[in-house]
This record gives C-alpha cells, sequence and structure tokens, in this order.
C-alpha cells in the first residue's frame, strides 16, 4: 500500500510536521506491543537492530554530552524513545516470527523530501508518520512524503519488495569495482591500524607490502582493489590541504603509485567540517552556522582531533558550496582519487540559523549532489562514492556505497563508550548489530559496507573467535569488505586466518542470507538455497 500525502495549505514549517497516524490493524491482526521492532537507523551511525517486546531502544544513561544524542537522532523531534515509543527510520518494520510489516519512506526515490520517522506507540497500536521539515516554505497540494507499507512473509520476501521499491539505480556507479551486481567490492585502508599517524614513508610502504602480504588477493576474483588514505593526510581537519610536514611529495605522486601496482586510490574527506582555527573560519567567520542566539552550531566532539568541538559550514551560501565543489575538484581531478569516503555527513542536516531560508533536508541533498557530481575523472575513469555518517533516507541516490553502523573496533567494546550506553562510537558489538540490522539493505538501497575487519594479533584484543564472527558476518550480510591491519606486520598465525577467511569467503560468497533474532544477542541466519542454516551469537560483555 503507497500512502502519499500533500499539503493542504500553504505554510511555513516552525517545528517537526506529524503527517498522520495510522492504526497498525489496518494491516494486520497482530500488536506492536507482541513484535520485534527493526528501527532502521535515521543516519548510518545511528542504531539499527531490532528491539525485543517490551524493551527500550537504547539511549545515554547520562546527560554530560548532550550532543552525542543529538547527532544519532531524529533531528528536531519532540519524541523519545520509552517503552511506549519506539522511534524508527527511512525503512523500519514490525516483526512477529516470519510475518514482517515494513515500513519503507520512498519519497526520495523520485524527489527530494524530508526524512521521516515512524513513531511506534505500544500503548494505541498505532503509527505516527513525523516529518523533519522545520523550517520548509510548503505550497499547497506539494508533495511532502511517500510511504510504502506492506506485509511480508519471509525476510527473503520482504527483501525483494525492498528492492522493486528502491531499484538500486545508482548501482551503475561502481560497476567498475565489481565483477558482477552480486560480488563485493574489496579495498584496504589505513585508519584502523595507523588513524592520523600517516605519512608518505608509512603509506608507500604499506602499499608495497600490500601487494605480497594482502587477503584480499585471495579473494578477488579479478576485480580492483582499493587502497584507500584515512584520516591524516590534511593539514587539519576542515583544512582540505595536503600536509606537507607528512606529505612532502603531494598525493598526485601518490596515486600514481598506487594504479601503478593495481589498485584503486581512495581518500577520507569530511567536507561539511570546521574548526575555529580552519583558515576557511578565519577567513570566512559567517561560513559557520549558527543557531538563533548566534552561537556556533556543534557538529560534535572528537578528542583524537586537535580541537575537540567541531562546527559545520552553513550549506545554504553559494559560497561554502563552491568551496565544497572546489575540494572535489582537487581531490579527484588534480590529484587523481577515485573511491571518494565522504565522511561526518549527518552534520549537513544539523538545523541552524540559515543565511538563506530553507529547511536543513533541502540544504543537505543540494550539497551532497554536488560533492558527488563527477562520476568520473577528467581522463574519463570511474570515481565512486562512500557515504559514512551520512542520514540514510536522503542519501541512496548519490551513494551507492554506505557505511550501515557504527565503527568497528580492535576490541570488543570502548569502556568509557559502553559506560555511557553509546551506540554509536567505536564498538565492535553495535557494529555488528547495525550490520545485521540493515543486512536486509543490501544490494536493495546501498552497497553495504560493514567497515572492517581484523586479522592481525598486534594492536589487537580481539580473539580469533571474535574475528572470525565479524568476517562470517561481513562476509554473508555485506558488500563490502575492507581490512586495515598493517601488511608489513604479517605473521604466521596473521596467514593462518586469512586462510580461514579466505574459506568463509569462497563457501558464502555466492549465497544470500536471512537473519532474525531469537533473542537480543542470539540471530538464527538460514541461506535461501537451504543450503546453510546456524546462529550468530554475539557477547555484550
Amino acid at each position: 500500500m503507497r500512502k502519499t500525502y500533500h499539503q493542504t495549505e500553504s505554510y511555513t514549517a516552525t517545528k517537526n510536521t506529524v503527517i498522520d497516524t495510522l492504526s497498525i490493524f489496518e494491516f494486520t491482526d497482530h500488536t506492536i506491543k507482541d513484535a520485534w521492532i527493526n528501527i532502521g537507523g535515521y543516519q548510518a551511525w545511528s542504531g539499527a537492530f531490532e528491539i525485543a517486546p517490551g524493551k527500550k531502544q537504547p539511549k545515554l544513561k547520562y546527560s554530560v554530552l548532550p550532543i552525542l544524542t543529538e547527532i544519532l537522532s531524529f533531528p528536531n523531534t519532540n519524541y523519545k524513545e520509552s517503552k511506549r515509543y519506539v522511534l524508527g527510520h527511512f525503512v523500519s518494520y514490525l516483526r512477529w516470527n516470519d510475518t514482517y510489516l515494513v515500513f519503507a519512506s520512498c519519497g526520495n526515490v523520485n524527489n527530494t523530501l524530508p526524512p521521516v520517522q515512524f513513531v511506534f506507540d505500544r500503548q494505541n497500536n498505532d503509527v505516527k508518520i513525523e516529518l523533519c521539515d522545520k523550517g520548509k516554505s510548503w505550497e499547497k497540494d506539494e508533495l511532502a512524503c511517500e510511504v510504502e507499507i506492506f506485509l511480508a512473509e519471509s525476510y527473503f520476501d520482504a527483501k525483494e519488495k525492498l528492492g522493486e521499491i528502491f531499484t538500486g539505480k545508482n548501482f551503475e556507479q561502481i560497476e567498475f569495482l565489481r565483477v558482477n551486481d552480486k560480488s563485493m567490492v574489496l579495498g584496504w585502508e589505513s585508519w584502523y591500524n595507523h588513524y592520523t599517524d600517516i605519512n608518505e614513508e608509512l603509506i608507500l610502504e604499506d602499499l608495497d607490502a600490500l601487494v605480497s602480504e594482502n587477503i584480499l588477493q585471495n579473494l578477488k576474483e579479478d576485480q580492483p582493489i582499493i587502497f584507500q588514505i584515512d584520516d591524516g593526510w590534511e593539514k587539519h581537519v576542515g583544512d582540505w590541504t595536503i600536509n606537507e610536514d607528512k606529505f612532502p611529495s603531494g598525493l598526485s605522486s601518490i596515486v600514481d603509485s598506487i594504479e601503478s601496482k593495481g589498485f584503486v586510490p581512495g581518500l577520507w574527506v569530511a567536507p561539511f567540517l570546521v574548526f575555529e582555527s580552519n583558515p576557511i573560519a578565519i577567513e570566512h567567520p559567517d561560513w559557520i552556522l549558527r543557531n538563533n542566539n548566534n552561537k556556533k552550531v556543534t557538529a560534535g566532539l572528537n578528542f583524537a582531533w586537535e580541537a575537540s568541538r567541531y562546527y559545520v559550514l552553513d550549506l545554504s551560501k553559494d559560497e561554502v558550496l563552491e568551496y565544497l565543489d572546489s575540494i572535489m575538484e582537487t581531490v579527484i581531478n588534480e590529484w587523481g582519487f577515485r573511491y571518494i569516503k565522504l565522511d561526518f555527513l549527518f552534520s549537513g542536516m544539523l538545523y541552524g540559523n540559515y543565511a538563506n531560508s530553507g529547511a536543513s533536508y533541502e540544504w543537505y541533498k543540494k550539497a551532497i549532489k554536488l560533492l558527488t557530481r563527477r562520476k568520473k575523472t577528467k581522463d574519463g575513469k570511474d570515481v565512486a562514492y562512500l557515504g559514512c555518517g551520512l542520514p540514510m533516507e536522503l542519501s541512496f541516490n548519490e551513494f551507492p556505497i554506505s557505511r550501515i553502523g557504527c565503527d568497528t573496533c580492535e576490541h570488543w567494546k570502548e569502556t568509557y563508550l559502553t559506560r555511557v550506553n553509546f551506540v554509536g562510537g567505536a564498538n565492535t558489538y553495535y557494529n555488528l548489530k547495525d550490520t545485521i540490522g540493515r543486512a536486509m539493505w543490501d544490494n536493495t538501497i546501498f552497497v553495504n559496507d560493514p567497515d572492517v575487519l581484523f586479522i592481525r594479533e598486534d594492536n589487537c584484543t580481539l580473539t580469533k573467535e571474535q574475528k572470525l564472527l565479524i568476517a562470517k558476518i561481513n562476509i554473508m550480510l555485506s558488500g563490502q569488505i575492507m581490512y586495515s591491519d598493517d601488511p608489513k606486520k604479517c605473521t604466521e598465525a596473521d596467514m593462518e586466518l586469512t586462510k580461514e577467511i579466505t574459506e568463509l569467503y569462497n563457501k558464502y560468497k555466492d549465497e544470500e542470507f536471512s537473519v532474525k533474532n531469537i533473542t537480543e544477542n542470539n540471530i538464527e541466519y538460514r541461506s535461501k538455497s537451504g543450503k546453510y542454516t546456524g546462529e550468530l551469537k554475539l557477547m555484550n560483555n
């Protein structure tokens, strides 16, 4: 059933709009209180897993860092998670054993519309459809929202119907990275071993070592492999010029080296972020988005960066968009990168006192269309984009590949994040829950990027069993496999584990899997062919 909503009058939204309330009995005799609820997740780092009947969504235990809640939450909403209300986003479902009632906000397939939140009310057995449209000036009869609601009698039935709705029309952008439309995208990135401590010599050493000691060489099926330089190449986050002390030869020569070794050169950028100390902020202080009290809109905290608090650019300003476009021109057509990871994109949806009137979703959509408009380099080579920390509903047309969970980690859990119950930070447990929770999206809405798998013993506390569990979940349920170990430090034990992961890959690569929570941490899986069944056990400790 397609629900299409048009505005009945002209007005400017001063808060989010609840455009309809629907009784669940309109679709099924089941009730919300008896359902497992998949919450979809507003942005890539928001929790995206199933909530058991009677359970609350996880949220911060303490209010010491409210910005952490804000960046993961549906913007401007008045609803909060509770035992009564469960908040779903974009594509969510209610599940009773193998029966699914799916809610898919699909208006952005062919339009630019506000993202949708589904407010599931266990007490009243209904669902409210809330639009993030604050600041939008609506015209009478203007299309506001489209939602497809359908029943499915199996996981695969639900996934097939999602594929029909979203069509995966952007996947042709990444054909050059895959052997066929079901094969994995494969790559290596610098982040989870070196973090920001990278330089020209180290990157070139990794590149040389990767040729001979590379798990991906065992998996690749004659397809290109990505070599991605992550955070640390730039002078400062928000100052997207090369740190010449670390990369004295620049990046163009490194791109040449990457391509000469047969890899696709990739680069990390967080284009919307800015620090007060950035040259752009000093030269153009009016480019930083401010709220109605004229305070800079905080986009988050990262104590690993030179300044912990960072801000966001005002995407309504033409000069800011021109600046963003110039970054991509340099990255792609001057330096030659062809796989671009655009990170912290949720910041473009943070509401503020824009220089030009409008809703945040309108400015975000305009900005990402601009950032991703280059589909080929100036000499005709294909370019692909990975979105990270991105608002899911507004981004699938521009980003064929998407991170679909929080960051993973070389430890099972980061203690300080666990203590405050923050589901959006570096956390292997929640990363796997997100990968499982959004598995239905893979090759229907996005090619799912679950983040990296780990092989190494050095600088890693994960057990062999945990590493194999990560690899198994990533291989079965996602469309991109990346790893980040130091290829120069590959041990005999690492090579043995590599063989086991390769066996898993070859075993499962042609299969499609369903997943279903039996308990919070026990997930049943089944291949579509019926050949493989089993249970994934996540330990929450």
